[in-house]
């Protein structure tokens, strides 16, 4: 590498269950890391040779392994965890960052076997949601990763607390940050559909996240089902989907995979989200920066996005007739969009700007 860079290169290694998920939350931390003049490999599942074109476009590496599925043996859970380690002793590399409830002990063992200087544990696991036990659960998830790591990451504040609750996290470096942020350049205000066009809802959503496809597909079938001047689109990867009933809503315009969800942003007037899996979903950031107002859940990580009625909606988990409500609002009061699409680039721009959010993350490795 040039030595046009004033700190020496170091190469990074991201280990996660899968490289969909990397390029969804991980992609504005690849550029910043590549920017600085850091080599960077991803260590992730896929079958797709699209997903790591996208990743080479990224210019990051990407080396293959299948992940340990739920009940697997240990002797195979040995055998992934030597497979990892080989990956990232052959990379040489100087911090190794795992994510992922399913795999991030595991690579972090395999990270501190291959001789890696520095392990950053990323926690996007929505603690603060569901029971004691359940965080208790997932917080044991993390525990082997968490012990290992000098720098912890979280992204929202309620998963730090509840994580330190938990744990002991004595000596290790403790960053709260909202997600990866949102490139603001990339995702840029869009102009919102003609006015003559239905109020077009927008969700962009996992194949699996059942519940939340669910809750969409029902408001939609309502909203429709009054006769109001709306369309809904859902944007997902049918063919990744385990369950495909929930693919054929006729009340439901499907877009296939959000491969530019800039664009497809561009074409409607408010983003939905409503899945409570991720400690600051990038679809949420997305939605703003491009200036389009969102109804998202009133959980953390979620509803930091949101200042109510000023640029989106809060509704509480699994409550379809606030969900139904907060959605035909924007249709009772489509004039209050321009202020609301203002509204939602200005919290972007002000809240979630990559670089912004990046630079403790980045100092922190430094350190």
């Amino acid at each position: 590498m040039s030595s046009t860079f004033s700190r020496p290169q170091k190469r990074i290694a991201i280990v996660a269950p899968s490289l969909a998920g990397v390029l969804r939350d991980r992609a504005n931390l690849i550029r910043a890391l590549k920017a600085r003049g850091d080599a960077v490999l991803v260590v992730a599942a896929s079958q797709l040779s699209g997903e790591v074109a996208a990743l080479h476009h990224l210019g990051a590496e990407h080396r293959n392994f299948e992940p340990k599925p739920p009940g697997l043996s240990i002797f195979a859970s040995r055998r992934v965890q030597q497979a990892i380690r080989e990956l990232i002793a052959a990379w040489q590399a100087d911090t190794t960052i795992v994510s992922g409830a399913a795999i991030a002990s595991l690579a972090a063992r395999a990270a501190r076997k291959a001789g890696a200087k520095e392990i950053v544990t990323i926690v996007s696991a929505e603690l603060g949601v569901g029971s004691v036990e359940e965080r208790r659960q997932m917080v044991t998830a993390f525990r082997g990763a968490l012990k290992l790591s000098q720098i912890v990451v979280c992204h929202n504040a309620e998963d730090a607390r509840v994580l330190t609750a938990l744990l002991k996290l004595k000596g290790k470096r403790l960053i709260v940050t909202p997600g990866d942020g949102v490139d603001l350049t990339t995702f840029a205000v869009a102009p919102m559909p003609a006015a003559d066009m239905p109020l077009t809802f927008l969700m962009i959503a996992n194949p699996d996240a059942r519940e939340a496809i669910e809750a969409y597909t029902e408001a939609a079938r309502a909203l429709t089902g009054r006769g109001l001047p709306v369309r809904c689109v859902l944007a997902t990867d049918r063919e990744a989907a385990q369950d495909t009933t929930l693919l054929t809503v006729e009340s439901i315009g499907f877009e296939g995979r959000a491969a530019d969800p800039a664009a497809l942003l561009g074409t409607v007037h408010v983003a939905v989200h409503l899945s409570a899996d991720d400690g600051s979903p990038a679809a949420l950031k997305q939605a703003l920066a491009a200036g389009r107002p969102v109804v998202t859940l009133d959980v953390p990580g979620c509803r930091e996005a949101v200042d109510e009625r000023v640029n989106g909606c809060l509704v509480p988990p699994g409550d379809s007739s606030a969900l139904l409500a907060a959605m035909e609002s924007f249709v009772s009061h489509r004039d209050l969009l321009p202020a609301e699409s203002r509204a939602a680039r200005i919290k972007a721009e002000r809240s979630f700007g990559a670089s912004a959010v990046l630079a403790p993350v980045l100092a922190a490795i430094d350190g």
